[in-house]
């Protein structure tokens, strides 16, 4: 006998519907290396409306949308395609915003002694806090219901407030300019919001569900949030990633507001 559909949610055909929208096609890797080149320009130019273009190009949520969804349907070959084709189009993104940066500054765009780093918008992804973890907590919740239901305004906004790709495109700029713990913090909060979407997405489909036999799944969203708590506290004890960014508040015109 078949085993019995879960609910509400999702369904077999749910996850059958969300696995043939994740392949590492040529459209796919096209804007994923163009969501990297948006963000390394959003960065390096400090503009928000580029920021969220960036963020809205990347097709990334049915990817790792499918991780909880195939993982709650017991099926973990279907989870670890979805994971591979989103590292595979983070990877590129990263490639891509490191490369303009890399073209940039020598093409003159960028002033060679321009502290590239220095940008309000990209000390923001290189400065994760407990504010993204709870960003990350909700879009996670966010995006598993939105992608359950067909919702792409709300994809899009769950997308754009995942911040992946400007993580990434961050960390890429780091790493040109040899800053190895900014680039740390920037993969972490990569880390954070690619593991808290995952996890919270599979609580919001056992709650869904309600099927005893797929408790022990319960175990997996309670140790990214342990782990992703205990990498940010330790990152910032360590002053890897310090508790704020350095520069909150200030801007090219104007100086740093009284507190």
């Amino acid at each position: 006998m078949p085993a019995p559909s879960l609910t509400h949610l999702m369904d077999e055909d749910t996850v059958d519907k969300i696995a043939s929208q994740v392949r590492l096609s040529g459209s796919y890797l096209l804007f994923m290396a163009a969501s990297g080149v948006l963000a390394s320009v959003a960065l390096l130019s400090d503009s928000v409306p580029i920021l969220i273009g960036s963020m809205i190009v990347a097709p990334l949520m049915p990817p790792l949308a499918l991780a909880p969804f195939a993982l709650v349907a017991r099926r973990r070959g279907e989870a670890g395609r979805g994971l591979r084709v989103a590292l595979v189009g983070l990877a590129l993104a990263f490639a891509a915003a490191w490369a303009t940066t890399a073209v940039m500054s020598a093409l003159g765009v960028v002033a060679s002694d321009a502290v590239l780093l220095s940008q309000p918008l990209l000390q923001e992804r290189v400065h994760p806090g407990w504010w993204s973890m709870a960003a990350a907590v909700a879009a996670g919740l966010a995006g598993t219901v939105a992608q359950a239901s067909e919702k792409t305004d709300t994809l899009i906004g769950t997308v754009a407030a995942l911040a992946l790709v400007p993580a990434v495109g961050a960390s890429a700029i780091a790493v040109y300019v040899g800053a190895a713990e900014p680039a740390l913090g920037g993969l972490l909060l990569l880390g954070m919001n690619v593991g808290l979407i995952i996890g919270m997405g599979i609580v919001a489909l056992l709650v869904s569900a309600g099927r005893p036999g797929l408790r022990p799944l319960a175990l997996v969203p309670v140790v990214v949030v342990v782990v992703v708590g205990l990498l940010l506290a330790r990152a910032q004890s360590t002053g890897t990633v310090s508790e704020t960014p350095p520069n909150t508040g200030v801007t090219s015109n104007a100086g740093a507001a009284p507190r």
